[in-house]
């Protein structure tokens, strides 16, 4: 082992592996030590949660980072597809369904996390990365743009030095632990999921034919949720014939101790989901492995720092696996990341950078948070969930995925401006997520409403924000279509905000600024979900 690097990346996880890729791909001969405490390989399709990736990450790894061959072997994703309870949950056909028909514009993937993480070591190795198996962090001395690192490997200790450190750890949070930056975040979930090896198939749970031929694809090759009021259940298929199997719930509508264990959990589905339950049954033989955390939601005080080091994947934050955000956070900090690792290589002085990378990356953070925070309960409401996710779905194709898929994210002086853009953009989405929350509570028009397939492959505004992602435009160009999203956003949260107080007058009060006049973009999906207020006294 070279006892001196550029860089150390602690933690041979999807985050330090994509890391090392990166920065390689700027700086051919970089010098980079990954130690990982792991044997690899690992199992084909090891249980680590994060398996479904979109749009952001999607184009990191193919885009920034080349793994195209890599991404070949694993499932495409068919969107994210949602499923509504209706009564007992017996019968799919009957759950409000809201989901592509055909795939997005845009790709996504479905990974098997343990042979996509085997296949990037592989990647590293060709790329002249040294990859370090078995090799457990024993101590960190920071310095000044020189850190002295004590490895432990087969019972033999050595100290390596490296001019840039990135704690890539996952929960184990090595330097947050060393530096005391744990923060909590106010989102309190908690979790539990599982494997099962074989292909469960949403398509099969039905033969009724009027069902099937609403899509032009098969259902289970999308993130499929199952949705109830304070919880939702994922199925995820993975490449190796696994599905991956998930509960997320609310403590306070569903107890952390109902699914805290496997045996739990299925109890927990037979109550809720009896129908998955079901069919969970039929293959309990090739149950595989189960994980299970509590408030699983955290924050980090600091990530990066201009003595030259940085914290990115599960060492730093996580919010939540709705929406499927952790791969994006990765490409997002990893970016930040590698281009503070680029400018020190060079001898540039990186204090200014790291100023305004930790101050954008702390925006994204808490401009994710209204999303999830206080709003599972709305699970529960076909309505207004359906319109929260199509509102979620614009305002992150408008916003942060645009500026990402345009490499803008590491341009300051562009940045000034489109910061200023995007703050007014999450104030935005601050009030309608409490206006959601508030809709929800009072809004029960489609509890018993059933056999609904709102497609959102048919909503224009949306394929076609998923559409110019990949749109070629100046930076000027790139300024004015932020102008234009901004002003269709607040045209969208007028036109829900003048549907929703027009049934519930009393809703004004939570609503944002209103406008006469409403556009009608979503004039289709509320007369799905129906116009009237069936909760009202005739």
């Amino acid at each position: 082992m070279h006892k001196a690097y550029d860089v150390l990346i602690m933690g041979g996880g999807l985050s330090g592996l994509t890391l090392a890729i990166q920065l390689k791909r700027k700086i051919e001969n970089i010098r980079i030590l990954v130690a990982e405490k792991a044997s690899y390989p690992m199992p084909e399709a090891a249980h680590k949660v994060g398996e479904s990736s979109v749009e952001i990450a999607s184009y990191y790894f193919e885009e920034i980072l080349g793994l195209n061959s890599e991404l070949e072997n694993e499932l495409p994703k068919l969107g994210l597809r949602f499923f509504y309870s209706y009564r007992d949950n017996q019968d799919i056909t009957q759950r409000i369904e809201l989901g592509p028909s055909i795939y997005p514009y845009s790709k996504s993937y479905q990974l098997d996390r343990g042979r996509f993480e085997n296949a990037l070591i592989q990647h590293c190795l060709k790329l002249g990365v040294d990859f370090q198996e078995s090799c457990k962090i024993k101590d960190i001395a920071l310095g000044k743009h020189e850190h002295t690192i004590t490895l432990s490997q087969n019972e033999q200790e050595s100290s390596v030095q490296c001019e840039f450190l990135v704690d890539a750890s996952g929960r184990m949070g090595l330097l947050k632990r060393k530096l005391k930056l744990a923060k909590p975040a106010y989102h309190d979930v908690n979790a539990s999921w599982f494997r099962i090896n074989h292909q469960i198939r949403v398509d099969d749970w039905a033969s009724e034919q009027q069902w099937h031929d609403r899509v032009e694809e098969p259902r289970w090759l999308s993130t499929n949720h199952l949705l109830g009021k304070g919880y939702w259940v994922w199925i995820i298929p993975l490449a190796s014939g696994a599905t991956s199997i998930g509960i997320v719930a609310d403590p306070n509508k569903h107890p952390y101790a109902e699914f805290n264990t496997f045996e739990r959990a299925i109890m927990w589905l037979k109550k809720y989901e009896p129908q998955f339950a079901g069919v969970i049954d039929e293959y309990i033989d090739k149950f595989q492995d189960f994980l299970t955390l509590k408030h699983y939601s955290y924050n980090c005080k600091k990530m990066f720092s201009a003595d030259g080091w940085a914290i990115t994947g599960d060492a730093g934050v996580f919010l939540d696996p709705f929406y499927s955000p952790g791969s994006d956070f990765i490409a997002m900090n990893n970016s930040f990341i590698s281009d503070l690792i680029v400018k020190q290589y060079v001898g540039k002085d990186i204090t200014l950078h790291v100023q305004q990378y930790e101050k954008l990356f702390r925006t994204l953070f808490l401009a994710f948070g209204p999303v999830y925070e206080d709003q599972y309960p709305i699970m529960g409401n076909a309505k207004v969930m359906s319109i929260k996710v199509i509102w979620d779905f614009t305002l992150y194709w408008s916003g942060i995925a645009l500026l990402f898929f345009r490499d803008k994210l590491t341009d300051l002086e562009f940045m000034q401006v489109a910061g200023m853009q995007l703050q007014q953009i999450y104030q935005l989405n601050f009030q309608m997520q409490g206006f959601f929350r508030h809709w929800a509570e009072i809004d029960l028009s489609t509890q018993d409403m059933s056999d609904i397939f709102i497609n959102y492959s048919h909503v224009s505004f949306i394929q076609q924000l998923n559409k110019d992602l990949h749109k070629q435009l100046t930076d000027e160009a790139l300024q004015q279509q932020l102008v234009l999203n901004i002003a269709f956003i607040k045209e969208l949260a007028n036109e829900i905000a003048t549907e929703a107080t027009r049934l519930y007058p009393d809703l004004k009060k939570y609503a944002p600024e209103m406008q006469e006049g409403s556009s009608k973009y979503l004039q289709d999906i509320f007369a799905q979900l129906g116009a009237v207020n069936l909760s009202a006294p005739l």
